[in-house]
């Protein structure tokens, strides 16, 4: 690990609203080069455009249900909440995911999404 690297991350989880996930982590650890890769590629989802970043975190966390990425559901709605996202909206995103890609994709996002709901409601 170099502090170029350590450096790159925690700006990368100041940027997702002081949330660094658990795969950047283990990139940090175990393939520091793959951080500078995930902040240049991750750059259009940190930052508003014709679409601002929350819609483009829910439109990650249907991406990455609609892959079946079950470890991959929890960070993209826990950013897409730190955006600003609602309860409501991340339901609304998983149904459009259920009609699209079926209904596996709620099911192998239940884990994530209880997950980000019982933070919410602390």
């Amino acid at each position: 690990m170099s502090k170029k690297h350590d450096e790159m991350v925690e700006k990368l989880g100041e940027e997702m609203g002081g949330y660094i996930p658990e795969t950047l982590e283990a990139a940090r650890k175990h393939n520091p080069a793959m951080v500078e890769m995930v902040a240049k590629m991750d750059k259009v989802l940190r930052e508003d455009g014709a679409l601002d970043r929350k819609t483009k975190r829910l439109i990650a966390l249907a991406c990455m249900a609609t892959r079946m990425c079950e470890d991959c559901v929890y960070p993209q709605a826990k950013v897409a909440v730190n955006y600003g996202a609602t309860k409501e909206e991340i339901l609304d995103t998983m149904a459009v995911c259920a009609v699209t890609g079926g209904m596996p994709t709620f099911s192998i996002a239940k884990k994530g999404l209880a997950k980000i709901f019982e933070e919410m409601e602390e």
